[in-house]
């Protein structure tokens, strides 16, 4: 009975309970964290907390009208030296504690993005509550407070329709999607720069009215150097295999003629071959691209193959041209290899890359990248003839 009783001590002296359990009505939720600078020099950070009485009496989250009046979120924020000082800033103006395992984004500003992100890297890569699936996102045109408190949408919380305008660049492709994951994937490869999408804000009459996602932030290391718009970064993605469905454009017909005639990317297929001789690199940079034609303006007979031949040869001049553009923003004007051709280099010939990666950076913007795109038109939709005006 005593070493019974013995043992029953010990087990009761390991086992603590639920020592961080957190009830649901202590917790503040976080729905968008912005990060910014401000003059001199201290980390801002702004976020967006849903508020509980108004999202109750509305139904819940998902709830429909008939609810409590009001706005379901309010917008904090706190300064501090870094990161993590700001962070824990909010312990002292808020009666909740922060929760942060339902966040989806972090705002960049420009001017943050341009100093350098490293520190909030390391803030949210050793915090367990932060996901590292998070995207991240740079925000243009306005300030983060203008962000969040854009009052034209369809969601009831400004993060959550940025959320939904990200998860539906998979139909449109205007924006490069990335996440915290794949920053520092980009951050740890042999010399490749990360890029994260872009979100402008636009403005009516001086005040902001609503966002959109398009194009990309370009980065050397942790520090924002540029930025890729629309035309730019499709160009870039089709190189990184990115696209899965798209709109392009032609601006004249089989007959030279100016006229618009659109088609829906929905397959790609890109292939990057290095070429090294000696201390010669280039590149071989091989696309093939099926679409659907879903309009055109010229009244031509579709099922005439020469047409349909003549109308893959405009597409695959268009789309080169679109790669060329982005491939030379990046390699000429800011002059960071963002498609990680040095990393294609290393992973086939690791011995030819000993002798190069010292010396990329000057290397990279000189290097030849022959493209060249092949494109298949596989659907014209309904019909194959234009409709006959009389």
């Amino acid at each position: 009975m005593k070493r019974l009783l013995i043992l029953l001590i010990i087990i009761l002296m390991l086992v603590t309970g639920c020592w961080d359990k957190r009830e649901i009505n202590e917790l503040g939720f976080v729905q968008g964290i912005g990060i910014d600078k401000t003059n001199n020099g201290m980390v801002k950070l702004t976020i967006q907390v849903l508020k509980p009485s108004v999202l109750a009496g509305a139904g819940g989250i998902g709830g429909g009208g008939g609810g409590a009046a009001g706005k379901p979120y309010e917008v904090y924020d706190s300064k501090g030296v870094d990161f993590a000082k700001a962070y824990a800033n909010f312990n002292t103006e808020l009666s909740r504690k922060l929760f942060l395992q339902q966040n989806e984004i972090i705002f960049l500003s420009e001017k943050y993005a341009k100093s350098g992100i490293y520190g909030a890297l390391d803030f949210i890569t050793r915090n367990p509550e932060l996901r590292r699936t998070s995207y991240l996102i740079v925000v243009s045109g306005g300030s983060l407070d203008d962000l969040m408190k854009i009052p034209k949408g369809l969601e009831k919380y400004p993060y959550k329709e940025v959320v939904g305008m990200i998860q539906n660049q998979t139909n449109t492709s205007c924006a490069y999607v990335s996440d915290i994951n794949d920053f520092i994937e980009a951050l740890e490869a042999e010399k490749k720069q990360p890029m994260v999408c872009r979100l402008e804000i636009i403005k009516e009459n001086g005040k902001p009215s609503q966002v959109r996602c398009v194009g990309a932030a370009v980065f050397k290391k942790d520090k924002m150097i540029g930025i890729l718009n629309e035309d730019e970064i499709k160009g870039i993605m089709l190189v990184l295999n990115k696209i899965k469905r798209s709109t392009f454009v032609l601006d004249k017909g089989p007959e030279g003629e100016k006229t618009h005639i659109s088609f829906l990317v929905t397959k790609t297929d890109a292939k990057i071959t290095p070429i090294i001789n000696e201390e010669n690199v280039s590149f071989n940079v091989e696309i093939y691209v099926e679409s659907n034609l879903v309009e055109q303006e010229v009244k031509y007979n579709l099922s005439d193959p020469k047409m349909i031949l003549k109308l893959q040869k405009l597409q695959e001049e268009k789309l080169k041209e679109k790669v060329q553009r982005g491939l030379n923003t990046v390699q000429k004007k800011y002059k960071v290899d963002v498609v990680g051709f040095g990393d294609r280099i290393h992973k086939k010939d690791p011995a030819d890359w000993e002798k190069l990666k010292d010396r990329w950076e000057d290397i990279y913007p000189e290097v030849k990248i022959n493209i060249s795109v092949k494109a298949k038109i596989k659907r014209v939709g309904l019909t194959s003839e234009p409709i006959k005006m009389k």
